[in-house]
C-alpha cells in the first residue's frame, strides 16, 4: 500500500492507535508492546457502540477495550478498514469482532465504513485464528456473513452454513423491542470477576444456527421477557447468549450483549468482558467442554408451537 492511500486509509479507519505494521512499537520496560485488532466496520447497521465521537475520536466500544485492553498489556488498533486483514495478522493476539453486514461487501462511498475485508484477507482471519489467534464478538457480531435457513422458524444444516457463522458460534435472526430481561448464568463462579449480571434493560438478540459445540455460559431466559406483538420472537425456550468454543489453536468468545453505550459502560459488563479477553488471549484457562443441550435444552426451537 503507498504511504498516501495508507494515511488516508488510516485516517478513515479512525484508529485508537495509529501503528505503521512493519514498526515493532518498544515501550519502557523494552519489549514489544502486544496487540489486539478491534474491528467494527459495518455495511448494514450502524450500531451505536461503532460510532465515533467527534470529540474523543473514538468510538464507545473502542475506547472501553482500549481501557480493558492496557490493564492486560495489550495495545488495542481500532480499525473500520477490512484491508488490514490483507497485511501481517501474526501481530495481533486476537481479534476484536464488533462488526455487521458483510465482511466482503462493498461500503458504498469513500466514508469510514468504505473498505470491506478481500476475499483473501477474510481467508487470512480464519487461518489466523485457527493457529491459535484468539477472538471475541460483541452483539452484532453475529448479524455478519449470516447462513440463512430453509424458513425464518428454521435452522441452516451445519454443512450450509457460513465460515463465518461456524467460527463465532451462532447467528442473529431478529430482535424484539427493547426491554428489561434477565440473563443467567449456567455455572455462577465460572467466571473469576463476575457471577451475576442485574437486570438488564437492552436489545436481546434472538438467534439460531447455534454450534453444537458451544460451552455456554449466559442464557437468555425469556421465561418472564415480553413476548406480546412484535416481541413474539421470544416465545420460545431460553437460549444461549454467551459462550465460549475453540477453533483450532483459536480460542472464541461471544456475548449478545452491548447493544446500548450504556451497558459497555457498567462495571459487570467490564468485568464480563476482562475475563472473555482473558480466555481469548490464553490468560485465563476455562471449562471449553460443549453443554448446548444440558445448558439450554429447546434452544433449537425457534418458536414455541402453539
Amino acid at each position: 500500500m503507498k504511504r498516501r492511500e495508507f494515511l488516508a486509509a488510516s485516517l478513515a479507519a479512525t484508529l485508537c492507535a495509529t501503528v505503521n505494521p512493519a514498526l515493532k512499537p518498544v515501550f519502557a520496560d523494552g519489549g514489544a508492546k502486544k496487540k489486539l485488532l478491534y474491528y467494527d466496520r459495518s455495511n448494514g447497521f450502524i450500531h451505536p457502540s461503532t460510532v465515533i465521537d467527534s470529540k474523543t475520536g473514538m468510538s464507545v466500544g473502542g475506547r472501553v477495550l482500549t481501557e480493558l485492553g492496557k490493564k492486560l498489556g495489550y495495545e488495542v488498533i481500532c480499525t473500520k478498514d477490512g484491508r488490514v486483514f490483507d497485511g501481517d495478522l501474526s501481530q495481533y493476539d486476537a481479534f476484536l469482532m464488533n462488526c455487521c453486514g458483510t465482511l466482503t461487501g462493498d461500503g458504498g462511498g469513500d466514508g469510514p465504513n468504505a473498505y470491506p475485508m478481500s476475499k483473501e484477507g477474510e481467508q487470512n482471519f480464519y487461518a489466523a485464528v485457527r493457529n491459535g489467534a484468539g477472538v471475541i464478538g460483541f452483539h452484532n457480531a453475529t448479524d455478519t456473513n449470516k447462513s440463512g435457513a430453509p424458513s425464518q422458524f428454521e435452522n441452516a444444516p451445519l454443512d450450509k452454513r457460513t465460515e463465518y457463522t461456524k467460527l463465532i458460534g451462532a447467528e442473529f435472526l431478529t430482535h424484539g423491542s427493547q426491554q428489561k430481561a434477565k440473563l443467567k448464568f449456567v455455572k455462577p463462579g465460572e467466571l473469576p470477576s463476575i457471577n451475576d449480571i442485574p437486570e438488564v434493560h437492552e436489545e436481546w438478540y434472538v438467534m439460531r444456527n447455534f454450534n453444537p459445540d458451544l460451552h455456554v455460559i449466559l442464557v437468555q431466559d425469556t421465561e418472564n421477557m415480553d413476548k406480546s406483538n412484535h416481541n413474539a420472537s421470544y416465545d420460545r425456550p431460553s437460549f444461549p447468549s454467551t459462550w465460549i468454543r475453540k477453533e483450532g489453536k483459536g480460542r472464541v468468545a461471544y456475548t449478545s450483549l452491548a447493544h446500548n453505550n450504556s451497558t459497555w459502560e457498567t462495571e459487570w459488563m467490564q468485568a464480563l468482558t476482562l475475563d472473555l479477553l482473558k480466555f481469548i488471549t490464553g490468560k485465563l484457562d476455562l471449562d471449553t467442554t460443549p453443554n448446548l443441550n444440558e445448558a439450554t435444552p429447546g434452544y433449537e426451537i425457534i418458536r414455541n408451537q402453539k
